[in-house]
């Protein structure tokens, strides 16, 4: 452990860095070893906890304390060593029009420098620092990262068709749905429902199925499930096409985020009633 990483509180013992897990949104928090690279799967919050983030995007480099990047970008981030929080915002849209009216729009199509972004830090270091439980974290998250239940957020217009898509995925995450069955649930043709969905989302319908088996594999090894177990339940054929969805998604072998250590935990909140 390098000195620069021991913990203020003078044991010397540095805090486990932590997943959360709600329903409609994913927050890591602590330490990275590693620069993470990869075509997000969700509109992603980037936080530089002690030191600015460097992003590079199709081939410019950028540093920021707050990043936000819409889904299906390609990235690359590097928290230089330092505290990171990074942020899986939801995938209907409403997180991420919340942020952009806060923040400077970049010609390369992320936002940087977000209004909150003191107010922002100060609750993911206190969450860090004292390992906050997910229901904690998420209540002082209100308004910072997620927009209230309650809080109107101007211009957000919910299509209830991809609502009705999404919740199918979640209600049997292993079910490997057609275009066409899915369309036909909610009344559009095949090739209708793949342009609103990605227009709704950022990400095409396959891609999202990919990314909540991560969710939910996530969620099953946080409850004791092995990592074969967890990613044939999900859907995924086996642990190797886990590690390589993961990798690609996500930048990082599962190990680095889903193993249980004293450096790791994993938590699975509840999130707003009703979600």
């Amino acid at each position: 452990m390098n000195d620069k990483n021991n913990n203020a509180n003078g044991q010397g013992v540095m805090p486990p860095s932590t997943l959360y897990l709600w329903r409609l949104r994913t927050l890591y928090v602590g330490y990275l070893e590693r620069r993470i690279t990869f075509s997000a799967g969700a509109h992603t919050f980037l936080l530089g906890l002690e030191d600015d983030v460097l992003l590079e995007v199709n081939g410019e480099t950028f540093r920021a304390r707050t990043l936000l990047l819409p889904a299906g970008i390609s990235f690359s981030a590097d928290s230089q060593g330092k505290q990171i929080g990074c942020c899986f915002l939801d995938p209907l849209g409403r997180d991420y029009l919340f942020h952009q009216r806060l923040m400077q729009r970049h010609e390369s199509g992320f936002y940087s420098v977000s209004a909150l972004q003191d107010k922002q830090l100060s609750v993911l270091t206190q969450a860090y620092r004292d390992s906050l439980e997910a229901d904690q974290v998420y209540a002082l998250l209100a308004d910072l990262l997620f927009p209230a239940a309650d809080t109107t957020v101007a211009g957000f217009m919910p299509d209830a068709r991809i609502a009705r898509i999404i919740e199918l995925i979640r209600s049997d995450p292993a079910q490997n749905y057609s275009n066409e069955d899915l369309a036909r649930h909610v009344g559009l043709s095949g090739a209708r429902l793949q342009r609103v969905f990605k227009e709704a989302t950022g990400i095409p319908i396959r891609r999202y199925r990919l990314w909540h088996r991560l969710f939910v594999t996530s969620t099953m090894m946080s409850m004791g499930s092995s990592l074969t177990d967890a990613a044939l339940t999900a859907g995924f054929s086996d642990s190797s096409h886990l590690s390589h969805v993961f990798q690609s998604m996500l930048g990082m072998p599962p190990s680095a985020m889903l193993s249980h250590s004293r450096q790791n935990r994993v938590l699975v909140g509840a999130g707003e009633p009703g979600e």
